[in-house]
């Protein structure tokens, strides 16, 4: 097995007024024939420097707020249950502001809604309408199939869970084009660290070769904030100061901290396969279950023992097997 990369995790943990840091090491080997390292602007020459994702304009916003006291919490999910209970009659404005996901009805579907905005830190004031987005620029040469990306961020303290958003975008024109996939990722607090995040368990994206693509982070409406630390070397980047509806004109130079990863599709020919042994090998087969255990094991499985009876034994270890 060809080992093609080592996946470090760094935490750091940041004090007050002082700063003390702790330096976890974790090293994740991947198998080369697995998953390849598609693009990797490096890792951060120092800290405190990054771009500043975070919403810095909210749009106002009363839904939820039944008790209208500016907040979101569990007094207003007390009030909306007692609608659905029929304890309560809500007014005409308790309706609207009820109906959170707009159906007009006042259901259990509000209620998990309402939960969620105050998990997620959420307001009914804390619609984020401006903020800092930033994408950047990788290209494949081959086709891969798209299976985990990571990220290197450094926060402080955090008004709600630490919710940011990860888009991967087509290339339009050499800035951000369609959103292919979107993911959340949660953030720890007063940590500089590296997230990795899989997406090949839930999503099947291809990405063709000789083409563009672009990852972007996205803020959230909890008003956290988080820097995406910049990497010594220059890549293609562009940002986006209303939350990616529009983004401004790509530059060069340093960026946030970020590696992708995928899984090479390989095209087999029509042509049909050699009763020639290419190859032999003897498995150990581990199972009691199995035509081919023995108790000694030693069973031999290849071409050359089956191809006499027209059969031939194949063994995949691998997520596709």
């Amino acid at each position: 097995m060809h080992l093609f990369d080592n996946y470090r995790i760094f935490v750091l943990s940041l004090g007050m007024k002082k700063l003390f840091i702790t330096i976890f090491f974790v090293s994740i080997s991947f198998s080369q024939s697995d998953r390849s390292t598609i693009f990797n602007t490096g890792t951060p020459p120092d800290l405190g420097v990054g771009w500043d994702i975070t919403c810095n304009q909210f749009e106002e916003n009363n839904i939820g707020d039944i008790n209208n006291d500016l907040g979101v919490d569990v007094l207003d999910v007390v009030s909306i249950v007692s609608f659905i209970l029929g304890n309560a009659i809500p007014t005409a404005e308790e309706t609207i502001i009820s109906d959170i996901n707009e159906d007009t009805n006042i259901d259990v579907l509000d209620v998990i809604i309402l939960v969620g905005m105050i998990l997620d830190g959420s307001n009914s004031t804390n619609l984020c309408q401006e903020g800092l987005s930033a994408a950047i620029k990788f290209t494949t040469f081959v086709e891969y199939t798209f299976e985990a990306f990571s990220v290197i961020f450094e926060t402080g303290d955090l008004q709600g869970q630490g919710l940011f958003e990860i888009h991967l975008h087509q290339d339009n024109f050499n800035t951000p084009g369609d959103i292919l996939g979107s993911w959340e990722l949660t953030v720890g607090e007063n940590t500089a660290r590296e997230y990795y995040v899989f997406t090949g368990d839930s999503d099947c994206i291809t990405l063709e070769p000789f083409a563009s693509y672009w990852l972007s982070v996205n803020p959230k409406d909890n008003g956290d904030e988080a820097l995406w630390l910049l990497s010594e070397e220059e890549f293609t980047y562009s940002t986006s100061n209303d939350m990616g509806v529009n983004w401004l004109e790509t530059s060069t130079g340093q960026v946030g901290c970020m590696k992708i990863f995928g899984e090479q599709i390989f095209e087999t020919d029509d042509s049909e396969p050699s009763l020639e042994t290419v190859y032999d090998w003897s498995l150990e087969d581990i199972n009691p279950n199995s035509d081919y255990y023995f108790p000694d094991y030693g069973e031999t499985i290849g071409p050359s023992s089956y191809v006499e009876d027209q059969q031939v034994s194949v063994y995949y270890f691998g997520k596709a097997g």
